[in-house]
């Protein structure tokens, strides 16, 4: 499904869901009391319910057993694409994985980041984790000291490829499902997206990493009914996302500082008009505009100044890219090739195609003094997945 570059493994899993857990009736006495979060009790006074909801029962309030192992994987996302400031993002076949068991707490981290993240509960995850469970039972506080965390992180940090969207939706995931909640029930996910673009403030990395695909997203921004929503835009068959990413981090909240909080009309004009014929081109397979619709002038000129994007961008499509774009804050230059609904793994042209515009955009950063490496993926149409297995199941 990809090839990578410099030994960099990529992987993507695809599990199956909790079962629900079932109240047992007893004969003769009165059943206990439901325990039903704040988005439950709102649907029962003022809204619908879903035939889907369920809630736990009884005394124990985690949804994990001795002996279980509860797995969350989310997807990589580039947001932006350029000119969907804020807005638009599609899922990446690169996932982290995050695995939660009954015990002792521990913090375990293998792969990015295992040497600089912590491993106590000051880590973004834990927090994440109580948060999610909170939304259904804010009475109750989550006891994390009895449980072991192991975090498997492909993503590299602080290079605009999601990976603080990935924790937190992770996280939120996790706990939403410690809470008993199904994770493919579309009000759970409505839930964890309301919660983790509140928490990010956007959400053109969230919405991908839970929904999966190209995401479009908005806020409703209704006094009193605030409310982040997204749509869906075709991925177009066997397309690939070569993906250059330097050995420099770069992090949103100081690259978001440096942005203007006001913009020319002009300027305005420029990305709403190829913003609509980015997603034209995706909804038509119709990828000549794509190295016009790809373009941005509200936050790709700064947040490029310091490292060679622009001679990335004009190296990937000298090469036949059909467009290219900084991902999210940057770093990461991310190119399209393919998509015209060839075979990846049966089409030597689309691997040969994305090889040739993957060795041009080394050739510009080395030329430039960029380091970094070369990685060709695929948009993923999967976003958060989550399972228990046994927790003797190898993994």
């Amino acid at each position: 499904a990809s090839l990578g570059f410099d030994s960099m493994s990529m992987s993507m899993s695809i599990a199956a869901l909790a079962k629900p857990i079932v109240n047992p009736s007893r004969a003769g006495r009165r059943a206990p009391a439901r325990r039903v979060g704040p988005c439950v009790r709102a649907r029962a006074s003022s809204g619908p319910q879903w035939s889907t909801d369920k809630t736990l029962y009884g005394e124990e309030k985690i949804d994990l057993k001795e002996g279980e192992r509860l797995h969350v994987s989310v997807p990589a996302t580039s947001a932006n694409m350029g000119p969907g400031f804020d807005s638009f993002g599609f899922a990446v076949d690169l996932e982290n994985e995050l695995v939660l068991e009954r015990g002792a707490f521990e913090m375990d981290i293998y792969g990015e980041g295992e040497k600089t993240l912590p491993r106590d509960e000051s880590n973004a995850i834990i927090a994440a984790v109580r948060d999610g469970y909170a939304a259904i039972f804010p009475d109750e506080k989550l006891p994390v000291h009895d449980i072991k965390f192991t975090s498997i992180n492909r993503i590299p940090p602080a290079r605009g490829l999601g990976s603080s969207s990935a924790a937190l939706v992770a996280g939120l995931a996790a706990g939403l499902a410690l809470a008993g909640q199904d994770l493919a029930a579309p009000q759970t996910k409505q839930l964890l997206l309301q919660l983790a673009a509140d928490a990010e403030g956007h959400p053109d990395n969230v919405a991908p990493a839970i929904y999966g695909g190209f995401q479009v997203s908005i806020n409703t921004g209704l006094p009193g009914m605030r409310k982040w929503v997204t749509q869906a835009i075709k991925l177009p068959t066997g397309m690939q996302a070569v993906l250059f990413i330097p050995e420099f981090e770069s992090l949103t909240s100081e690259t978001r500082a440096a942005l203007p909080k006001e913009i020319p009309v002009t300027d305005a004009v420029f990305n709403i008009s190829r913003a609509a014929m980015l997603i034209n081109s995706f909804a038509t397979d119709n990828f000549e505009a794509l190295r016009y619709a790809c373009q941005d002038v509200i936050h790709q000129p700064i947040r490029g100044a310091d490292f060679p994007l622009k001679e990335l961008i004009d190296a990937a499509l000298s090469k036949g890219a059909h467009g290219a774009f900084l991902s999210g804050a940057g770093p990461t230059v991310l190119a399209l090739t393919g998509g015209h609904g060839s075979d990846v793994d049966a089409d030597t042209m689309v691997t040969f195609l994305a090889v040739e515009v993957a060795d041009a955009m080394l050739a510009a950063a080395e030329a430039n003094a960029c380091a970094g490496r070369a990685v060709i993926a695929q948009p993923s149409a999967v976003g958060v997945a989550c399972h228990k297995e046994d927790a003797s199941t190898p993994w």
